[in-house]
């Protein structure tokens, strides 16, 4: 045989060889080892690792369990627990967010005094996490649209969703549903009521419509064991078991102004007098007229609306015997009306108005008929509002129609309809925070030139759908975001050029810039 040439050992140095029994030492795997020494700068393949940690008479680690290798049962990551951040100890900390447009925020949360509201209602604390800690992780998930508290894994990993509720990652699912359990109605309805009371003496341009909108909205549930009632969905076209819930929306802003997910089947009928009592609390007067259809209260309740001397203009029922009188009113009693309104497709349509006393009441009220309108049968409006003008009151009953499309953006952007729980308590939490996640879209877009009337969905896309980088140094929060085609207009734009004490975040001053 031919003699073999060339070294008789491995080629490896003994720095290599010497750090691979160091980290073994400290029990770490062979894969270990390749990640570090590779981070390290060394490519050492799996073999030689393996090699050396046999020739050194090393036994094989016993082995670990999934929790131990830092891995879920799904075979990811398992995040870091979530703890508040000190910012006290904190000189400098690092972040990236993959939604950083949330910060975008943080101004107007600011503006309406949400921290300040918070912080003083008795929402529950744990011990680990504050109720700003919680109700702001929670926030975060409801300003990019995402539909389950259980969605909230997707940024286990997520420092900047973490930073932006004052904490290091965000709360796991079970904290984050568990919190939402323990929230009671009467803490709910004080918060809602502040928040409410607090907007319209701060923004009291989007509170004094002249109408109020008010309509229910059954949220499905799809749970085997649901002990909803059964309502009507108009989104499935069927009656099955709902949370049925009441909203009020200012008739000329489209703000929300009010909402109660906690209502029985034999109670939905005075809904009505739960929201008078409500307004009047907030604003210590009703002069707004409230407008809304037939199936939502019932004439007695309307005779209690006009003893109280509030103005309402609603819907009546359509019989055959009111149907056939439309019918045999004489051609020359209609009053044509043209409203004149560009968007409108029927401008031009025929009214005829009386007065009636509604049955089993002694209610007097307007009755206005419409034909010739777009539908088949006449419509009938009644109103105990006898100085509004015809065309006005068309009109007001028209724009009725703006709390649907409230409906239709809560449910797709806000996933007003994906429940994840049959409890009363949860939704209504939930739906409560749509409302204040819904008034902070409202007052973003009315900040954007060209954008004031976009929907949530158009300005999460357009605006907030973007990357971010933070850095904390020192006294400043610099939160720099990844530039896209409508950054020019946060540039040009007076909020985003200051700079804001964020108490939650240490009390540190909070800047924007934009990078590439």
């Amino acid at each position: 045989m031919k003699p073999q040439y060339g070294p008789n050992r491995r080629q490896i140095s003994d720095f290599i060889q010497k750090r691979v029994v160091s980290l073994r030492k400290s029990d770490q795997s062979v894969y270990d080892i390749k990640d570090i020494l590779s981070k390290e700068g060394f490519d050492t393949s799996i073999q030689t690792i393996n090699r050396i940690i046999r020739d050194e008479g090393f036994a094989k680690l016993p082995r670990r369990s999934k929790e131990e290798l830092g891995l879920t049962k799904k075979n990811t990551l398992l995040p870091p627990i979530s703890t508040a951040i000190d910012f006290e100890q904190l000189e400098s900390h690092k972040f990236e967010c993959q939604v950083g447009g949330i910060c975008y925020f943080i101004p107007y949360i600011l503006q309406t005094g949400l921290y300040e509201m918070i912080s003083s209602a008795p929402f529950p604390e744990t011990s680990k996490l504050s109720k700003i800690n919680s109700i702001f992780s929670i926030l975060a998930l409801k300003l990019i649209g995402h539909e389950r508290l259980s969605k909230i894994s997707s940024y286990n990993h997520d420092t900047g969703f973490g930073f932006f509720a004052g904490l290091n990652v965000p709360p796991k699912t079970t904290a984050t549903s568990t919190y939402s359990y323990l929230v009671d109605k009467e803490t709910i309805q004080s918060f809602m009521e502040e928040f409410i009371s607090h907007m319209s003496s701060t923004y009291p341009q989007y509170y004094q419509g002249d109408t109020i909108n008010l309509d229910f909205h059954s949220i499905p549930h799809y749970g085997d064991k649901s002990e909803m009632d059964d309502n009507w969905v108009g989104a499935k076209h069927q009656r099955m078991k709902s949370a049925l819930t009441l909203f009020a929306q200012d008739g000329e802003s489209r703000h929300l102004l009010y909402a109660n997910a906690d209502i029985d089947r034999e109670d939905e009928t005075n809904e009505i007098m739960n929201f008078v009592d409500y307004w009047i609390d907030v604003k210590g007067i009703i002069e707004q007229t409230l407008v809304f259809d037939s199936k939502l209260t019932t004439y007695g309740i309307l005779e209690k609306l006009d003893v109280d001397k509030i103005k309402f203009i609603t819907l009546r029922r359509r019989g055959k015997k009111l149907i056939e009188d439309a019918n045999n009113i004489p051609e020359k009693d209609w009053i044509k009306v043209d409203l004149k309104k560009e968007k409108r497709k029927f401008n031009k349509f025929k009214m005829y108005k009386s007065e009636i006393t509604l049955p089993r009441t002694n209610l007097k009220v307007r009755q206005v008929i419409f034909k010739d309108h777009g539908r088949q049968l006449p419509t009938f409006l009644i109103t105990n509002n006898f100085e509004i003008e015809l065309e006005t009151l068309a009109l007001h009953y028209a724009n009725r129609w703006l709390i649907e499309n409230k409906f239709s953006e809560l449910v797709d952007f806000f996933n007003l309809n994906a429940l994840s729980s049959p409890l009363m308590i949860r939704i209504y939490f939930d739906v409560v925070l749509t409302i204040v996640t819904d008034t902070l879209y409202r007052l973003l877009a009315k900040d954007l030139k060209r954008f004031e009337d976009c929907t949530p969905k158009t300005i999460f896309s357009d605006f907030i759908n973007c990357r971010c980088i933070g850095e904390v140094v020192g006294d400043e929060i610099i939160v720099k975001m990844k530039k896209k085609a409508t950054t020019p207009i946060f540039k040009s734009n007076d909020v985003y050029q200051k700079s804001y004490l964020v108490p939650w975040l240490g009390n540190k001053r909070l800047r924007f810039d934009w990078i590439s």
